[in-house]
């Protein structure tokens, strides 16, 4: 759990941040407890699967097998078996195989199956990766002075003063109309939700939610488990509760409100601990989303180790590296148009590079996994950044307060290029109590030393981390059950994202049906607030007009506006 990236642009909390029994997203047997303060929903039961998860071996490289027609799945799946190879999941919906093995020779053995296109894998078996990096706890002295928060809102929870972004897209309006819905469902596809957070727990469907990965103890730190596979309801890289925390933390008294407190979250935990998203994950949480026809899903990620994937590779790439980018662009893609027919709406980060995608021209950090990054000549006719790609995606820019520019948000020089489509707030202050607060998973802000052990905030964290208690717990008093919420700023595109994310989710729920993600597309955009392009942004070119920019789409979400 130690090795982390860094999420935002600029991070106030820096999260430094499968014989075959399958990996079930409902495993109590090592789940972390739900806080005592909080009431669960109830755990659905999860439609039929058209995949299958494996333990994976401890050692080896994984790969990524595609079959040319997902009907023959199952066969090649068997065949490749027979070939000795250990199968880590099986995606008949799609048409993949992955498997881990520690073998020189898997592309060849399985390439001489019937039906198998390529065999690839995202790591060369020389490179090795840095170990990850220790988190230094700092000062653990429980804080002798904790901020006291802005005044509440109107029937708002006790931090929401803070939560200048939600006044921004008026969601308290919305809330007029309709906090949200329990029936609709709203999947965070990354690096977890910590159920234990009592503002999370009421929320958190933990019958549908599931984990599709495992921890690579060579970028994830020492794994929590004996088997490597945190279980649902864990977060060790904290970008998934932050984001939860946004689209629906409950309105119940405690810490923050979401966009969107009535809706069920559903966890998709496809993200490694130290931040990545690979390829078999993705690909495997997103054909569950549809499977199980999820309303909303918020991607604030892109797939890794490839900033964009080009066609046949980047000059320079090596024929192993151009191999796997084709099989993740086919890959990738079938799996978004698929969640998109199952009725999917799919709502992405812009990114946080502060680069124009329109004509992107470079790529100096791919790929950031298995082999050495380098700078790259970037085609926008060829390269793709995936999943803000794909044709039914929605791209979110990010805005700080009063409506102005992020200055690491993503732009783009196209505006009709679908690269942005509309934007949210995403924050910019890099210090302390700015950008966008929402809630913290435990296990993260403690092992970097802003929490305690008894759950206190330490003179570390006192500028970083704040916390909501019930009326027992006063001040900075322990807390070892987990009562109270933890709660952190954090800036970035994907914390804009789940702004637009929870506003979607607030239109499918004033329709009062399941929606067409076409439809929810449409009433995000034309519902927004236009903002025209800035008069000085430098070297950013705004290109558009009021109702479509490059930097803002179609303008920033409009909560209220959207469900009425």
């Amino acid at each position: 759990m130690r090795g982390r990236r860094t999420w935002g642009a600029l991070v106030a909390l820096t999260l430094t941040v499968g014989g075959c029994s399958l990996i079930e997203g409902d495993d109590d047997a090592t789940s972390s407890p739900t806080s005592s303060s909080a009431t669960s929903r109830p755990s659905s039961t999860p439609a039929q699967s058209s995949f299958e998860l494996f333990d994976p071996p401890r050692e080896g490289r994984d790969w990524v097998v595609l079959v040319e027609d997902p009907g023959d799945t199952d066969r090649v799946a068997d065949e490749l078996e027979a070939e000795g190879l250990s199968l880590t999941s099986v995606n008949t919906a799609v048409g993949m195989v992955t498997l881990r093995s520690e073998d020189d020779d898997v592309a060849e053995r399985a390439k001489g199956v019937d039906g198998v296109t390529d065999a690839v894998t995202d790591r060369s078996a020389s490179w090795t990766p840095e170990p990850p990096a220790e988190p230094d706890p700092g000062d653990t002295t429980p804080a002798a002075d904790l901020p006291s928060p802005p005044d509440v809102p109107e029937g708002g929870d006790p931090l929401d003063g803070w939560l200048w972004g939600m006044e921004a897209i008026n969601a308290r309006g919305a809330h007029e109309v309709t906090p949200g819905r329990p029936e609709v469902r709203v999947g965070v596809m990354d690096t977890g939700i910590d159920a234990s957070h009592p503002d999370l727990a009421p929320v958190l469907d933990r019958g549908l939610s599931k984990s599709f990965v495992s921890d690579i103890p060579d970028i994830d730190g020492e794994c929590e488990h004996e088997s490597c596979i945190d279980p649902v309801g864990e977060d060790d890289g904290g970008h998934g509760t932050h984001v939860a925390g946004t689209i629906a933390a409950a309105a119940n008294d405690l810490g923050v409100t979401g966009v969107a407190p009535g809706v069920t979250l559903v966890d998709l935990r496809a993200g490694q601990d130290a931040g990545l998203f690979f390829l078999g994950p993705t690909v495997n949480a997103l054909t569950h989303a549809a499977d199980q026809r999820l309303d909303v899903v918020n991607m604030s990620f892109y797939v890794d180790p490839w900033l964009y994937a080009c066609e046949g590779g980047a000059p320079g790439d090596s024929p192993e590296q151009a191999a796997f980018q084709d099989v993740m662009l086919e890959l990738v893609h079938r799996s978004l148009d698929l969640t998109h027919e199952a009725g999917v709406t799919l709502v992405t980060s812009a990114g946080n590079d502060g680069a124009d995608m329109g004509d992107p021209s470079r790529d100096s950090s791919s790929p950031n996994y298995g082999g050495d990054p380098r700078n790259r000549t970037i085609d926008p006719k060829t390269c793709e950044r995936l999943p803000l790609a794909g044709e039914h995606v929605i791209s979110v820019a990010s805005v700080d307060e009063g409506n102005v520019r992020s200055t690491f948000s993503n732009w783009t020089s196209t505006p009709d290029d679908g690269l942005v489509d509309v934007a949210a707030p995403g924050g910019e202050e890099t210090s302390g109590r700015g950008g966008i607060l929402s809630a913290a998973s435990r296990s993260v802000v403690t092992a970097e030393g802003l929490v305690d052990a008894e759950g206190r905030v330490t003179e570390t964290g006192a500028d970083i981390v704040v916390r909501s208690c019930p009326e027992s717990i006063s001040g900075n008093d322990p807390d070892p059950d987990g009562r109270c919420g933890l709660y952190v700023w954090n800036q970035g595109t994907s914390m804009a994202s789940p702004h637009a994310s929870g506003v979607a989710a607030l239109i499918i729920s004033a329709h009062g049906d399941r929606m067409a993600p076409d439809d929810v597309a449409e009433r995000l955009g034309e519902s927004a607030t236009e903002i025209p392009c800035p008069g000085d942004e430098g070297s950013v070119r705004c290109v558009g007009d009021d109702q479509r920019n490059g930097i803002f789409g179609e303008g920033v979400v409009n909560a209220d506006r959207a469900v009425r």
